[in-house]
């Protein structure tokens, strides 16, 4: 074997050299270089998953709070639709009562015009008959030619009210 290897010009010393210092750099390397750049490497990995746990679990946040504010933009419009809504039966409610009350002025003003007229009426006629009275004592005296006595006034008067009465009626 010794002869193959020098035909085809390999020295084996340095063969046997350079395999050893082969080995050696290997050993080295693995010790010094390939250990802590895999132990890097593995931090690297851990890193990097430990990155997309967080990712995820950020995007699930994100996706609970988005969901937690539509649920509460949901409740807030559910709020203001029912404060909508009492606002709206309170302002009927208050429609109503405006509306009942107006009638009921409008009804007490009817009332009180009823009872100023029924009133102004009655001060008519009172004047009316007194009128007549006035009138019937003065044709009275002028057609007997002579003074009526005020017991004679009073007579006539007396008399003249009770035809107006039955008059009226």
């Amino acid at each position: 074997m010794g002869e193959l290897f020098s035909n085809l010009g390999i020295d084996v010393k340095l063969l046997f050299a350079q395999a050893v210092n082969f080995l050696l750099v290997l050993w080295l390397l693995n010790r010094f270089v390939f250990r802590k750049l895999l132990s890097l490497l593995e931090e690297r990995k851990k890193k990097i998953e430990q990155g997309l746990e967080l990712r995820d679990r950020a995007e699930k946040e994100v996706a609970q709070i988005g969901n937690a504010r539509h649920r509460a933009l949901q409740e807030v419009k559910k709020e203001a639709e029912l404060v909508l809504s009492q606002t709206r039966d309170l302002a009927r409610q208050k429609e109503q009562e405006l509306l009942k009350a107006a009638k009921e002025q409008q009804d007490a003003i009817l009332l009180k015009a009823r009872e100023q007229g029924e009133k102004d009426k009655e001060d008519m006629l009172r004047e009316a008959q007194q009128e007549i009275r006035m009138r019937a004592l003065l044709l009275a005296e002028q057609a007997l030619g002579r003074t009526l006595t005020p017991k004679d006034e009073a007579r006539i008067a007396k008399e003249v009210a009770q035809a107006l009465q039955q008059y009226a009626k």
